[in-house]
């Protein structure tokens, strides 16, 4: 059984952003080619609901395909119910219901799946799911990279983005690749459940007013964080219409 929660709010942390325009192409360069991000995936799930399970089962199946970028977001509204969800943060809570305003849904639920930024279905529908992914608007690739010398700092290459209004907002997103643990109490009491690309935090990080775009962040990085994922999508959680990730180690 899906397990509701009525309620819209949305959020946003920001963190040190430094934006620079490109440096400009001689007239000899040829077209830069876009090149097509990973289609965004994000569960909204809780090691306190029942149904959560399968849903965290299939997104790891769907982590496999290089073509997506699937993200477990753990929430905390379940955690009354005798289980406090160790993985649960407070971004993932103002997320679901930022979405949940802008795709004008009355309610939230686990397991929800949300592609594109634009789609929602139940976590555990394959199907649907994969029908989403088939209908979602391609998004452009943001380069990430190591700035040399400070393994704190990132430089995020944002190319020309067209046919978005802007402002966007360009969100980081920290995660680790495999998480998960033994429940001892509530609706999953007695279970060892596994999770995959667990976020530990996210936030936005820069107002996009112009594309092509340089910025460099740095991220809070904690010892267990070993990926980054940038988001750029519309103001208010609008559609993504920009994403990228990069393995730490």
């Amino acid at each position: 059984m899906l397990r509701l929660l009525v309620g819209v709010l949305c959020a946003c942390a920001a963190l040190f952003v430094s934006p620079e325009r490109p440096r400009a192409q001689t007239q000899a360069s040829a077209e830069p080619t876009v090149s097509r991000g990973p289609v965004l995936l994000e569960l909204f799930t809780s090691q306190g609901c029942s149904a959560c399970p399968p849903a965290d089962r299939l997104l790891a199946e769907l982590s496999q395909r290089p073509e997506l970028l699937a993200l477990s977001f753990h929430v905390s509204y379940w955690d009354h119910m005798g289980w406090s969800d160790p993985f649960a943060i407070p971004a993932s809570v103002r997320r679901q219901r930022g979405y949940a305003r802008a795709m004008r849904s009355r309610s939230i639920y686990t397991p929800q799946i949300v592609v594109q930024g634009a789609a929602a279905a139940v976590g555990s529908d394959a199907a649907g799911i994969e029908r989403l992914i088939r209908d979602a608007a391609p998004a452009v690739a943001l380069a990430i990279a190591r700035e040399p010398g400070r393994a704190d700092r990132f430089t995020v290459t944002i190319p020309e983005v067209k046919d978005a209004p802007l402002p966007l907002e360009l969100w980081a997103v920290l995660y680790v690749r495999t998480g998960g643990g033994f429940v001892a109490n509530g609706e999953n009491a007695g279970h060892m459940l596994t999770h995959v690309n667990v976020v530990r935090h996210a936030a936005v990080v820069a107002s996009v007013e112009t594309t092509p775009l340089v910025v460099r962040i740095e991220p809070p990085l904690a010892a267990d964080i070993d990926s980054v994922a940038m988001i750029l999508q519309g103001r208010n959680l609008g559609p993504v219409v920009g994403t990228g990730r990069l393995a730490l180690r």
